[in-house]
C-alpha cells in the first residue's frame, strides 16, 4: 500500500486551520438562535396574552391562539424561498445580512402593540409574528448554505449541525426568560431584537464563501476565501478545482435551462427527497409539542409550574440532544441517526398518545384527576424522550441533508422549494393541532404522529444515502450517475472516478 498517498488527505486536514471556519459559523448561527426563539415564542406569549380581558385585546378565544400560532409558519413559508433566491443572485453572506431586516421589523410591530389597546392591538400582533415567521423561514435555508460551502468535508457534519444546536438554545431561551413572571411577551421581543442588531453589524464581518465566488465568476476572490477560511499552509488548489468542475459553465441559466436542469434526475430525486424529509419532520408533531408545550403540562399535576416545565422539559432537553447530536453527526452518520430518532420519537409519541387514551373514559371518570395524577411520569417521560429524539437526529440533520444532496447550481432555489414545502407542512400541523385533536381525539393525535415515525424510519433506511465524510461535489456525482461511485462508502472518489468526474463535467442528463 503507498503509505504517502493514503496519508495525503489526512496531512491536508493538519495543515488546515478551522478557527475561521469557527467564527463565520459562530455569526452564521444567530440567525438559526433567533429561529429557535422565534419558534417558540408563541408559547409563553400566549400565557401572556390571556391575561387580556379587554375586548380588543382578549386572546381567550382559540381562533386567535391558533391564528397566532399557525401565522408564524405561514410567513417563514414566504421566506425560506426568497432566502434560496437572494442566497442565488447575491450571496450567502449578503442573504444573511438581509435576514437581520424582516426580524427588526417584526419584533417591532410585536413591540408596538403594548401602545395600543384599540383594534390595531391583535392585527399589529399578527404581522408581527408574521414578519418574524419570514425571517425563521429565511433564516432556515439562509444559514445552512453558508455553512455547508464553508466547512471542511470532513467536519461539514459537525459544523452543520450546530444550526440545530442553535435553534435548540434560541428555544430554551425563550421558555427560560417566558418563566420569569414580569418579563412580559413585549420585554421577550424586545430582548431579541437587541440580538438582532447585534447579528446584523457581525454578519458585515464575514466572507463570501467560495462556491458562490466561483459559481459568478470570482476565481481570484474565491482562492483567497478559500485561504482565509483553510489557512496560508493549505493547499486549496485541489479544493478550488474540483468546485470549478461543478460551476465553470453556470455562468447564466435562462428559463429554459433552468427548466431542463429541474426536469434532470439528478435534480429531481434529492429534491424529492428533501421534499419527502421536510414531510417527515414537521408531521411527527414536534411543533405540536414546542407550540404548545405549556398547555400539555397544564393537564398534569404540575400545571403551577407549567412554564418552568416547559423551559427544562423541551428547552433543556432540545439543547441537550441537539449538543450529542451535533457530535455524532460525522461519528455514527447521518442515516442511522435519523433511523434511530425516528425510532425513538415512534415510541414516545406512541406512549404520549396511550397517557391522553388512559385519561379517558371508560378508564377515567369525569372530573377525576386520579388517572392523571398516576400518570403523569409517564407524560414527562414521552415529551423528554421525544423532544431527545427529535434533537439528536431530525432537527438539524434533514437541513445539513438539504445543503448536501441539493446540485450546486440549484441550491438555493431548491432549498427554498424544500424550505418552502416544510413550512406548509409546519403550517398546517400548528394550524389545524387543535381541531384535529377535537376532531380524532388527542390519543389519535399522538399515534397518527407515531405512525408517521415509523414510516420516516423506513423511508431513511430505503431512499436515503450516507453522505458523511463525502464532498459536496462527490454526492451530486452520485445522484447525476444514479450509482454509487467505487469508493463513495470510503468517503473518496478513486482515480478513474476523479477522472471520469472531470471528464463529464457532470452534466445533467
Amino acid at each position: 500500500m503507498d503509505i504517502s498517498t493514503e496519508s495525503e488527505p489526512l496531512l491536508e486536514r493538519r495543515r488546515s486551520r478551522v478557527w475561521p471556519v469557527c467564527y463565520s459559523t459562530a455569526v452564521a448561527v444567530m440567525a438559526s438562535f433567533s429561529f429557535g426563539y422565534i419558534l417558540a415564542y408563541s408559547s409563553p406569549a400566549l400565557t401572556d396574552l390571556q391575561r387580556y380581558t379587554e375586548e380588543h385585546r382578549s386572546f381567550t378565544e382559540t381562533i386567535y391562539q391558533d391564528i397566532f400560532g399557525a401565522i408564524m409558519p405561514v410567513g417563514a413559508l414566504f421566506g425560506a424561498p426568497v432566502a434560496g433566491w437572494l442566497a442565488d443572485s447575491i450571496g450567502r453572506k449578503s442573504a444573511l445580512m438581509v435576514n437581520s431586516l424582516p426580524l427588526a421589523i417584526g419584533w417591532l410591530l410585536i413591540i408596538l402593540s403594548t401602545a395600543t389597546t384599540g383594534v390595531l392591538f391583535r392585527p399589529l400582533l399578527f404581522a408581527g409574528r408574521f414578519v418574524t415567521g419570514f425571517g425563521a423561514g429565511f433564516a432556515s435555508l439562509a444559514a445552512p448554505i453558508y455553512i455547508a460551502e464553508i466547512s471542511p468535508s470532513h467536519l461539514r457534519g459537525l459544523f452543520g449541525a450546530t444550526t440545530q444546536l442553535s435553534v435548540a438554545i434560541g428555544i430554551f431561551a425563550v421558555y427560560g426568560l417566558g418563566s420569569i413572571s414580569v418579563l412580559d411577551y413585549y420585554w421577550l421581543a424586545l430582548v431579541e431584537l437587541g440580538i438582532t442588531v447585534v447579528f446584523l453589524f457581525m454578519s458585515m464581518t464575514l466572507l463570501e464563501t467560495p462556491r458562490w465566488l466561483i459559481k459568478h465568476g470570482h476565481a481570484r476572490k474565491a482562492h483567497d476565501s478559500l485561504l482565509s477560511f483553510r489557512g496560508s499552509s493549505y493547499d486549496v488548489s485541489s479544493e478550488q478545482t474540483e468546485i470549478e468542475i461543478q460551476v465553470k459553465n453556470e455562468e447564466h441559466l435562462s428559463g429554459m435551462t433552468l427548466l431542463k436542469i429541474f426536469s434532470a434526475s439528478s435534480t429531481v430525486r434529492p429534491l424529492v427527497l428533501s421534499i419527502f424529509i421536510m414531510f417527515f419532520q414537521q408531521f411527527c408533531g414536534i411543533n405540536a409539542v414546542i407550540f404548545y408545550a405549556e398547555d400539555i403540562f397544564e393537564l398534569t399535576k404540575y400545571k403551577n409550574n407549567a412554564a418552568l416545565l416547559s423551559s427544562f422539559a423541551v428547552g433543556g432537553t432540545e439543547v441537550l440532544g441537539t449538543f450529542i447530536g451535533v457530535v455524532l453527526a460525522d461519528l455514527a452518520g447521518r442515516r442511522i441517526l435519523l433511523a434511530a430518532g425516528g425510532f425513538g420519537m415512534f415510541l414516545s409519541s406512541g406512549a404520549m398518545g396511550a397517557f391522553y387514551y388512559l385519561n379517558s373514559e371508560p378508564y377515567c371518570k369525569p372530573g377525576s384527576t386520579d388517572c392523571k395524577e398516576n400518570l403523569n411520569p409517564l407524560a414527562i417521560a414521552s415529551i423528554i424522550v421525544y423532544v431527545m429524539s427529535f434533537s439528536i437526529a431530525w432537527g438539524g440533520l434533514p437541513w445539513l441533508l438539504l445543503s448536501e444532496i441539493i446540485p450546486l447550481r440549484v441550491r438555493g432555489t431548491g432549498m427554498g422549494i424544500a424550505g418552502g414545502a416544510s413550512w406548509v407542512f409546519a403550517a398546517l400541523v400548528t394550524g389545524f393541532f387543535k381541531e384535529y385533536q377535537k376532531l380524532i381525539e388527542p390519543w389519535g393525535a399522538f399515534w397518527s404522529f407515531s405512525l408517521i415515525c415509523a414510516l420516516s424510519v423506513i423511508f431513511v433506511l430505503v431512499f436515503i444515502p450516507e453522505t458523511r465524510g463525502k464532498s459536496l461535489e462527490d454526492i451530486e456525482h452520485y445522484f447525476s450517475k444514479n450509482i454509487v461511485p467505487k469508493h463513495f462508502s470510503e468517503g473518496k472518489l478513486s482515480e478513474q472516478d476523479s477522472e471520469m468526474s472531470s471528464s463529464t463535467d457532470y452534466e445533467y442528463k
